[in-house]
């Protein structure tokens, strides 16, 4: 972490989203490795026909891509994106090294509860309850669960076409 943080240091992106969403949106590190997996085990089970027709019939490689391979390939896409984005927002390390306090996630301001409290004008105790704790973890886990739940159908779907268990 120390090259990359001397990097983004050098291009003046420290303290701003960027040094977080680029290697996001670029599938870097572990991450990305079991992306291609997923991706991976996704193509490998559509028939090489399809293709072979595809070909047969004029499709350049770009166009069978396109046309042919992406369409199928959107339940994949599905879960990597849900697997990508409850693995950022999981991530307190990297948020806490690149981003600064401007830029908190919500992991992190979990973190800072008790000092966030009392600021808050005429808020006199200053120790945080366990209610409050709860109250606030469930605003933390409410958007994946939500993003989940609307997503269900697709994603259920593309788990069992990548032939991932569990």
């Amino acid at each position: 972490l120390i090259p990359l943080y001397i990097l983004y240091q050098k291009y003046e992106v420290l303290r701003t989203p960027l040094p977080f969403l680029v290697p996001a949106l670029f599938g870097q590190g572990l991450k990305g490795a079991l992306f291609v997996i997923i991706f991976r085990q996704f193509f490998r089970t559509l028939p090489k026909e399809l293709e072979e027709a595809a070909r047969i019939d004029g499709a350049s490689a770009f166009r069978l891509f396109i046309k042919v391979m992406l369409p199928l390939a959107r339940p994949a896409i599905l879960v990597v994106f849900l697997f990508s984005f409850v693995w950022h927002w999981n991530d307190t390390y990297l948020p806490s090294l690149f981003l600064g306090k401007e830029y908190a996630t919500l992991p992190l301001q979990l973190d800072n509860l008790q000092s966030a409290m009392g600021d808050v004008p005429g808020y006199v105790d200053t120790s945080i309850t366990e209610q409050v704790y709860m109250a606030a973890s469930f605003w933390f886990v409410a958007p994946p669960l939500l993003l989940y739940l609307i997503a269900q159908k697709w994603f259920v779907q593309g788990v069992e076409r990548t032939g991932l268990v569990e």
